[in-house]
């Protein structure tokens, strides 16, 4: 064997050469922070840092959560939830001490209140409607029912958890009827949106 190192066979037969490794090629470029051009990234597009390996699918739902973060619904979503969260905890607590039925008696000064405080400071106007005042009246009568069938489940039962996830079933019906009814359509997303929370709220009440 002749003196010299002979490269191995399979090199010379694919030929192969190691990838030049340097500085440039492992850290950012100075410039690569450089203030952008509109249209040009802020780095080689080369480098596994860019943008476009980011899955498209995660660029679409942070691009939603971002519109809706921005929409006034959202909040008064969050608001109604904290309200609620709260007033079922202190119902629970309340049917402990009194019936369902005067416990219903009793809060409903409490939506008189909040009306009277609506009616100062946000300087409501009353406008006449007798088919909105019949619906108004109709709504109020069953939140009323349902409230006391809901203090008598919280007053009977152990567990408010439980209670809470099962009444918590009532916007499933809700869209039912507003289908049937009012000719609302729901795509496919929504749909299965539904059923899952229909599963979820049976499983936590089981």
């Amino acid at each position: 064997m002749s003196g010299g190192y002979k490269q191995p066979v399979m090199r010379e037969v694919l030929d192969i050469e190691p990838p030049a490794i340097s500085k440039q090629s492992i850290y950012p470029l100075p410039n690569s922070f450089r203030a952008l051009v509109p249209g040009q990234h802020s780095v080689d597009s080369s480098r596994p840092w860019d943008v476009k390996y980011v899955p498209q699918g995660l660029i679409r739902i942070v691009a939603a959560a971002s519109k809706t973060l921005r929409t006034a619904w959202f909040w008064y979503s969050i608001a109604s939830l904290l309200c609620w969260t709260a007033w079922a905890f202190t119902a629970k607590l309340g049917c402990k001490e009194i019936p369902p039925a005067t416990m219903q008696f009793v809060s409903a000064f409490g939506f008189l209140l909040v009306g009277i405080l609506l009616f100062i400071f946000r300087n409501l106007q009353l406008r006449s409607s007798l088919r909105g005042g019949f619906y108004a009246l109709v709504s109020g009568v069953l939140l009323g029912l349902g409230g006391i069938a809901l203090y008598g489940a919280y007053r009977a039962s152990t567990n408010a958890s439980v209670v809470t996830a099962t009444t918590s079933l009532y916007p499933v019906v809700t869209v039912l009827f507003a289908v049937t009814f009012l000719r609302e359509k729901l795509n496919k997303l929504q749909v299965l949106g539904i059923f899952f929370a229909a599963a979820a709220i049976l499983l936590l009440s089981s």
